[in-house]
């Protein structure tokens, strides 16, 4: 039995298309931590990650939006729409991330890293199955 809000990434397009989404997601991370690296020594740690993680997150909008789910649509409402509803996944991973750590911690009594690891790779499909079903929903 299929569980039609997770397929399976044995499928041929899904799996390249998951494949993408992880090159983008790994192009904004060195993005981030680039910006970070040049920055902080000028502007200071706080303002240098800030502007890291805007600059990360605006590069992975863009890149899931156009490169790994292939959306083309550029009206001044969608991109506000998607925006917003990119933000508050973002929002709603880092609770959710928190909140595993933590239970797999303290619950389970898993190493930090361990849980941290864990962690990342639940809420990498979590987003990619809510950017495809919805966000970016074609």
């Amino acid at each position: 039995m299929k569980l039609p809000l997770l397929p399976t990434l044995r499928e041929g397009s899904l799996s390249r298309q998951f494949l993408r989404y992880l090159v983008v997601g790994a192009t904004a991370w060195v993005i981030d931590f680039a910006v970070f690296i040049g920055f902080y020594p000028v502007i200071g740690i706080v303002a240098a990650q800030t502007a890291a993680r805007v600059t990360g997150a605006l590069v992975a909008f863009a890149g899931h939006k156009v490169f790994v789910f292939n959306d083309m649509k550029f009206s001044q409402g969608m991109i506000r729409r998607q925006a917003f509803q990119y933000l508050l996944l973002w929002l709603l991973s880092y609770a959710i991330s928190v909140a595993c750590i933590l239970l797999l911690v303290d619950i389970l009594a898993l190493h930090p890293v361990a849980s941290k690891l864990i962690t990342e790779v639940i809420v990498i499909c979590i987003n990619f199955v809510t950017m495809r079903r919805f966000i970016f929903a074609s």
